[in-house]
């Protein structure tokens, strides 16, 4: 096979992968988190409410939460959305079966829907496999404006199937909650 050849063929393999990615990142779209949304923008993308608090109790920050259930092609999300000063200040996202949780690409697609034109840095992942094999962990993700993202996974780490839910948060929620939870004692 000749060079030009040889490059005609990586460059349509690569420009499939990469179609196929932005593909599966548009699916995601629907379900990503909109950190900084009124609950008008939210109740517009997502669709009604359910389950509203304007109570959130003993140590939780905001003035009123809600959920969202979100179908997609990809699926069906559970989306609790917590409001700040009425925007959106924390958001998690778990798939709608509870016996099935988001697959870590899902969780990073949310994540980079959610860059806000900001870029994500990796910071800490922390996993920990029990005597059965099953391991559960946290990574944390850094946004360059403050924003936090934490993945929570549990599965099987050897077979490399880890699943779970993510958790985003603006820079203002984070500092209130721990404002929050120092004064109150918790750690």
């Amino acid at each position: 096979m000749e060079r030009s050849e040889r490059t005609k063929l990586y460059i349509m393999k690569t420009s499939k992968s990469v179609v196929l990615a932005w593909l599966f990142i548009l699916g995601m779209d629907v379900c990503r988190a909109n950190l900084g949304e009124t609950e008008a923008q939210c109740i517009a993308k997502y669709g009604s409410e359910s389950d509203i608090q304007t109570d959130l109790g003993y140590r939780q920050v905001g003035d009123k939460a809600g959920s969202f259930s979100v179908k997609t092609a990809r699926g069906s999300f559970d989306i609790r959305v917590i409001f700040l000063n009425g925007l959106s200040c924390h958001e998690s996202i778990s798939n709608a079966d509870a016996s099935h949780g988001l697959t870590e690409d899902q969780m990073k697609a949310i994540l980079d829907s959610q860059s806000a034109g900001f870029k994500w840095r990796k910071r800490k992942t922390v996993y920990h496999t029990d005597r059965s094999d099953e391991t559960a962990g946290t990574e944390n993700w850094l946004r360059s404006d403050g924003a936090t993202a934490n993945f929570f996974m549990s599965g099987k780490a050897a077979s490399g199937e880890l699943s779970g839910e993510v958790e985003l948060s603006t820079k203002e929620y984070t500092v209130a909650q721990h404002f929050y939870d120092k004064e109150n004692g918790a750690n």
